[in-house]
């Protein structure tokens, strides 16, 4: 093992994370829509089935006009562009890492693809969550503006719903960006012709 093969094998984890679960919108702690990195790059964002409400909207076969998705769905397929960017990232980084030569212009190459993926993914994410604020913001400024009963109930309501959802990122997310970062380290280590730490084993160890 040396640094480059430590490098691709943390890629590769990084890819392999695409699988797992990224994003959840929840109200009340009750998931109503969840996503993985493949998901948000193919826009296959679906209501989880995991809560009842999920459930609910995920039996519920409505067609409906993009313009009319909640913001939820808005934000989360607008995330597709950097969710792709970041995947497409990694893998370029992962084959400039075989293909290049020498030795220390893979590794040049691995570590720049790296750290765009990283920006890709972390300033994605981080607009995501804005997005996603700004949107219940837009929302809550949406309903009618009159003084009688029936108007002040609905905007109650209505703050009330924008306050109980939630948008969490999940481990998967936090995992690919770990594995991420390992993936640059090693590289930058290669690039810089570090070896790796060795452990001798003594008379005592055995």
């Amino acid at each position: 093992m040396n640094w480059m093969n430590l490098a691709r094998a943390a890629k590769v984890i990084a890819l392999v994370l695409f699988l797992t679960p990224w994003l959840v919108v929840s109200c009340e702690s009750s998931p109503l829509i969840e996503a993985s990195g493949l998901d948000l790059i193919l826009g296959d964002v679906e209501p989880s089935d995991q809560s009842m409400m999920g459930g609910f909207m995920g039996s519920a076969e409505v067609q409906v006009e993009a313009g009319d998705q909640s913001p939820a769905d808005q934000s989360l397929n607008g995330a597709r562009w950097w969710a792709l960017a970041g995947a497409v990232l990694i893998a370029l980084g992962l084959v400039l890492g075989f293909v290049l030569r020498p030795a220390r212009a893979a590794a040049m190459g691995a570590v720049a693809a790296g750290v765009l993926a990283l920006a890709a993914l972390g300033g994605g994410m981080a607009w995501t969550d804005h997005a996603f604020d700004e949107e219940k913001r837009q929302a809550l400024e949406a309903q009618p503006g009159g003084d009688t009963e029936m108007d002040q109930f609905g905007r109650n309501m209505a703050a009330g719903v924008a306050a109980a959802i939630q948008m969490e990122v999940k481990p998967g997310y936090w995992g690919t960006l770990a594995a991420l970062g390992l993936s640059v380290l090693a590289a930058f280590m290669a690039m810089n012709g570090a070896g790796m730490p060795r452990i001798t084993l003594g008379p005592g160890n055995n």
